[in-house]
C-alpha cells in the first residue's frame, strides 16, 4: 500500500526524532535557491496533476526525468491516472478540476543539480454527478519524499515516494478497477446524529490535516504524537475524535502524554477493531466488499451504506487484516458518504476512493455518550 523507498524509510526515522513539521506552528524561512526549488516543484506538482485529470500523457510524461531513471515515479503517475479515471466512471461521476498547493519543510541539496524534497501536497478536487448540475469538493493532503534533478536549466522529477490515496492496493493491479456503483442514494435519507457525535465530526474536520478544508491550518493537534513514520497515523486520529465526543479512555484504549504515546487499541487499526468487537462501544451493522454494502436489502432499502450516519466509522479490511480506519462526516449531494483520515489526509472524501474490489469494509456505530456537548470546547 505504501510506495516506500530506502530514501523515504530514512527520512520517516529522521522525522519521528524531532518535532514534526505537522506540528509545527512555524516554519523556518525559504533561503533564495530553497524557494526556487519550491516554485519549481510546485509548478511540476500541478503539472501532474492536471495532466492526470485530463488523461495528458505527454504533459504528464514533460514532468518526469527523461530516460529510464524516472521510469517507477511515472509508473505510479499512470496508475494514480488510471485508477481516478476507473472509479469515475464506476461511480458515474466526473472529477473537473484540482487545485494544488504544498508546504516544503525539509529541502536538501545534495548536489547543485540533485535536490531532496519532503513535500506535503494538498489537493482541492471538484466533481459532479453525471446528469446532475450540483458542484462537491473533497480534499486530499499527501506526504511526498522527491528527488529533483535539474537538467538542461529546469527541474525534472527523478522519484517519488508517497503512500497514495488515489491506489491505495498496487500488489494486486488487476484487482484495482472498482466494482460499478449501484442505483443512486437517495440524498434525503434521514440521518439522526447525537450530540457528541457531532463533536467528533467537528474534532476530525478541525485536525484532519493538509487535505484542503481541514481546520487549524492545516495542522495536526500537537498534544499528540503524530505516527506517520511508523506505520500510519489513521487510528491514532480516529481514536483522538473518539475521546473528543466525551467517550472515556479505558486500560485498553488510552493516550498517555505522560508516556508519550497510545495503546494499540488506540493507534492500530487492528487493535481498534478488535477492541471495538469485545466492547460494548460500537456495533458492526454492515460488512463486506462493495457489492455487499451497497446493494439493496429488505434491512437497507439504499444499501447499508445508505445508512452510515456522520460519526460512524468504517474498517477497511485488506487479506484478513485492518489496515484503515475512517470516520464519516457528511454525506454528499448524492447521499454517498463522505470520509475523513489521516496518514493519507483526507476530508470529505468519498467513502471508498482509493479501494478496489478486493477490500472488505465494516460499518460502524458507536454508541456515543447521551451528553449534551459543546463540540468547541473539545482543544485537544
Amino acid at each position: 500500500m505504501m510506495r516506500l523507498a530506502l530514501g523515504l524509510l530514512a527520512l520517516c526515522a529522521c522525522l519521528t526524532s524531532m518535532p514534526s513539521p505537522e506540528g509545527a506552528l512555524g516554519f523556518t524561512p525559504l533561503t533564495s535557491g530553497e524557494r526556487q526549488v519550491k516554485a519549481a516543484l510546485t509548478a511540476l506538482v500541478r503539472q501532474e496533476n492536471q495532466a492526470i485529470l485530463s488523461g495528458d500523457d505527454r504533459r504528464l510524461k514533460a514532468v518526469f526525468l527523461p530516460g529510464g531513471a524516472s521510469r517507477d515515479a511515472l509508473k505510479a503517475a499512470r496508475e494514480r491516472e488510471n485508477f481516478l479515471w476507473a472509479w469515475s466512471r464506476a461511480r458515474r461521476l466526473r472529477v473537473t478540476a484540482v487545485a494544488t498547493s504544498l508546504r516544503t519543510p525539509h529541502i536538501t541539496f545534495r548536489t547543485p543539480e540533485r535536490v531532496q524534497v519532503f513535500a506535503v501536497v494538498s489537493e482541492d478536487y471538484t466533481y459532479h454527478y453525471l446528469g446532475a448540475e450540483p458542484e462537491h469538493k473533497f480534499g486530499l493532503g499527501v506526504r511526498h519524499d522527491y528527488l529533483l534533478v535539474r537538467r538542461g536549466g529546469r527541474f525534472y522529477i527523478r522519484a517519488d515516494y508517497f503512500t497514495d490515496p488515489l491506489d491505495q492496493d498496487t500488489r494486486i493491479p488487476q484487482s484495482a478497477v472498482p466494482e460499478s456503483a449501484p442505483a443512486p442514494l437517495n440524498a434525503s435519507h434521514p440521518r439522526s446524529v447525537e450530540p457528541a457525535g457531532h463533536a467528533a465530526v467537528a474534532y476530525a474536520d478541525r485536525y484532519c490535516g493538509a487535505a484542503p478544508g481541514c481546520g487549524n491550518k492545516g495542522l495536526y493537534n500537537p498534544q499528540y504524537n503524530n505516527y506517520n513514520g511508523e506505520g500510519g497515523d489513521c487510528t491514532n486520529f480516529i481514536s483522538q475524535a473518539l475521546s473528543a465526543s466525551g467517550l472515556r479512555q479505558t486500560g485498553a484504549w488510552n493516550y498517555s502524554r505522560r508516556l508519550g504515546g497510545g495503546t494499540r487499541a488506540w493507534t492500530n487499526a487492528e487493535g481498534l477493531r478488535d477492541y471495538l468487537a469485545g466492547s460494548e462501544r460500537a456495533d458492526i451493522f454492515a460488512s463486506g466488499r462493495y457489492g455487499d454494502v451497497t446493494r439493496p436489502t429488505p434491512d437497507f432499502p439504499l444499501g447499508a451504506v445508505g445508512a452510515l450516519q456522520p460519526g460512524d466509522l468504517i474498517s477497511y479490511i485488506e487479506r484478513g487484516t485492518a489496515v484503515h480506519t475512517g470516520m464519516v462526516v457528511a454525506v454528499d449531494g448524492q447521499g454517498v458518504p463522505l470520509v475523513d483520515t489521516h496518514t493519507s489526509d483526507r476530508f470529505h472524501v468519498p467513502w471508498d476512493l482509493g479501494w478496489d474490489r478486493t477490500t472488505r469494509y465494516l460499518f460502524w456505530h458507536v454508541h456515543y455518550p447521551r451528553l449534551n456537548l459543546d463540540p468547541s470546547a473539545h482543544s485537544r
